[in-house]
């Protein structure tokens, strides 16, 4: 249905459509491609993959703090992943999908900025512990500059962590404050004790956990952040899911997910007969 929008029409009009693009009316017929009748499993796929990219929007927005800047292509590279994943677990029903088996693996060390990856500024491992109540990060003793590099500038570097926790039964999701200690660069070699952090967990929950460096410099002001959109070093560092059963958490954010339709069969027209 089309509509008048003071000096403009809006909308379509029988096989015309009417819209305003800057001072101009544009008037154009409508598209008389064929629709294309998508088989089952054409159909479940793109289901599967229009749940994989909402998902991969909340878990993205989770880390939000942490990212800061990404490259051109992550959003796509990181819903890649996630597809990946949902199409191994999907069970083929409505909506279930079959996570014992360790899929979400695949997202360990994803960089967010493939053009300044994390990988290549800290070289200790972290070590992640999981448990029904809790999830545990342990930094081993690091010397420096050996196991963390500091571009050229950096004085100081805070590394970052970030814990959310997924009810995929029951879409719901809780993030929890970033974690996070400080390095000073000296003049000389020296070591950096172990470092645990220690963040809530949850029976059955999928753990992500990403990781962040932030370099600073010394001013007459104070400290200030000198990432940027070419050094921005953050991925994750491990997705999983804690030991035991899932229980409703009702005051967790509620993640929304479209709900699968039926599949639109298209009436194909009948060839004629040379006797028609």
């Amino acid at each position: 249905m089309a509509t008048i929008d003071g000096k403009f029409i809006r909308g379509a009009a029988g096989n015309v459509i009417f819209r305003k693009q800057g001072k101009k009316q544009i008037v154009q017929g409508k598209s008389k491609k064929e629709q294309i009748d998508m088989t089952q499993a054409t159909f479940d796929a793109a289901f599967v993959f229009g749940r994989a990219s909402t998902l991969a929007f909340y878990l993205r927005a989770s880390a939000d703090n942490i990212i800061r800047f990404k490259d051109g292509g992550m959003i796509s590279r990181f819903t890649g992943e996630c597809n990946q994943i949902l199409q191994k677990a999907s069970t083929g029903k409505d909506n279930v999908f079959d996570f014992s088996q360790d899929y979400f693996s695949r997202l360990n060390g994803f960089e967010f900025h493939a053009e300044s990856p994390v990988k290549n500024y800290l070289f200790a491992q972290p070590m992640v512990s999981l448990s029904e109540q809790q999830v545990t990060i342990e930094l081993p003793e690091m010397q420096i500059p050996k196991d963390l590099k500091f571009p050229t500038k950096a004085r100081y570097c805070i590394v970052a962590f970030c814990v959310t926790l997924f009810d995929l039964n029951n879409d719901r999701y809780e993030t929890q404050e970033i974690q996070s200690f400080e390095i000073e660069l000296n003049h000389q070699p020296f070591t950096v004790p172990a470092q645990q952090l220690n963040f809530k967990g949850a029976p059955g929950a999928l753990s992500v956990i990403t990781l962040g460096l932030y370099y600073l410099e010394k001013t007459f002001a104070g400290k200030e952040v000198i990432n940027n959109k070419d050094l921005s070093p953050s991925a994750v560092l491990k997705a999983a899911f804690c030991p035991g059963e899932i229980e409703i958490q009702e005051t967790w954010s509620t993640m929304v997910f479209n709900e699968k339709k039926k599949r639109k069969k298209l009436n194909k027209k009948k060839k004629k007969t040379p006797d028609q």
